[in-house]
């Protein structure tokens, strides 16, 4: 016999990324009952911070845009704000024949392509002292473990007399009277598919990026002559294999890494074929060879971390907001609501904004 759950005041939470957390976190605050399922087997989704004894590495993303104003409210109600953090240098170089050339404020993020509003070029970042797994953390604190669930994977939503149904793969159910969908958009339009297809057919054609980035641990001697900057942006012969830029991490903010140590996290945008066939090594391999043709450094990284994001960075044409703007609409309707930067814009600002605006409706 399935298993039912029922709860009319009950609010289900669908994925454990940022945004999910920071919706079941303001909802738990102000009293409300929320259950927050997770199909993998951690919490925290695209911020995944690996505190090592000898450096700690962020294997997901690394701050938020400066100036925002969500996240620091944020870390406000979770007793965090004295853990942020402010980017120690903006200076980023772009790697000429001649040597490295420093690029003029913001340039480096338009070249990138960064998803940030204008205002925003050349300002930089902000993070956790902790790394943004600090965040995460005080986030699951919040939330409580008797309402995270992991490893719980849900199938598809329904309805039912008493609600909206959430059928999960292990054919439970579990019923609440609002769901709020925290998921990549691909994800949200299988879940909607069944009963919602207009809605779903909306979000199925999201255009999503894959980032793969890897960070190298070297002993700071074994540089030569190493740039003061935040960053260097490679030239086009070694863009050609999918590198693109390198974070001097130890540079970016402190505490990263001892001052005997350096840190460099080298970024993909790899080809398909790269990414299906090549293991971890190589791409650690080639991030390795990427610094030696840049930087006058002597022997191997002691160490490398390379994390993979496949599909999981949005793309936001304005044909693709107006869709998700116009999916999100029909769907409150239902008692369904959409969160996160795969529907309300790319970036950790935009996804803890995006919390707050549920949040805020839902508590209303």
């Amino acid at each position: 016999m399935l298993q039912v759950s029922v709860s009319e005041a009950r609010i289900i939470v669908v994925g454990a990324g940022l945004s999910g957390l920071a919706v079941a976190a303001r909802l738990v605050s102000s009293g409300r009952e929320v259950l927050l399922l997770e199909a993998s087997s951690r919490a925290g989704g695209q911020i995944h911070t690996q505190r090592e004894p000898s450096a700690l590495v962020e294997l997901g993303a690394e701050g938020f845009v400066a100036r925002s104003r969500a996240v620091p409210a944020l870390c406000e109600l979770l007793g965090i704000s004295a853990a942020l953090v402010e980017q120690l240098t903006t200076d980023t170089y772009a790697v000429e024949p001649s040597g490295l050339a420093l690029l003029p404020a913001g340039e480096a993020a338009r070249r990138l392509g960064f998803q940030v509003p204008v205002e925003e070029l050349g300002r930089g970042i902000r993070a956790l002292a902790g790394g943004m797994g600090q965040l995460i953390d005080a986030l699951v604190e919040r939330v409580g473990p008797q309402r995270l669930q992991l490893s719980r994977t849900v199938s598809h939503l329904g309805r039912s007399a008493d609600g909206l149904q959430v059928e999960l793969i292990s054919g439970e159910r579990e019923l609440a009277r609002a769901v709020v969908l925290a998921t990549p958009a691909r994800h949200a339009a299988a879940l909607l598919d069944a009963l919602w297809p207009a809605e779903s057919a909306k979000l199925a054609s999201a255009q999503l990026l894959t980032n793969v980035s890897v960070n190298l641990l070297y002993r700071a001697r074994q540089f030569r002559d190493y740039p003061p900057g935040s960053g260097l942006i490679f030239p086009d012969e070694i863009a050609a294999l999918g590198l693109r830029a390198v974070s001097l991490v130890d540079h970016k903010f402190a505490g990263r890494v001892s001052p005997e140590q350096a840190l460099l996290r080298v970024f993909f945008r790899p080809a398909a074929d790269a990414l299906e066939t090549w293991t971890d090594e190589r791409f650690a391999s080639e991030a390795a060879r990427a610094i030696a043709r840049v930087l006058p450094v002597s022997g191997e990284p002691e160490r490398a971390w390379v994390s993979r994001w496949v599909d999981a960075l949005p793309v936001f044409s304005a044909d693709f907001r107006a869709r998700a703007s116009e999916a999100d609409g029909a769907l409150q309707v239902h008692g369904i609501h959409l969160t996160g930067s795969a529907f309300h814009g790319a970036g950790i600002d935009a996804a803890v904004a995006s919390a707050e605006r549920v949040a805020a409706r839902l508590m209303g």
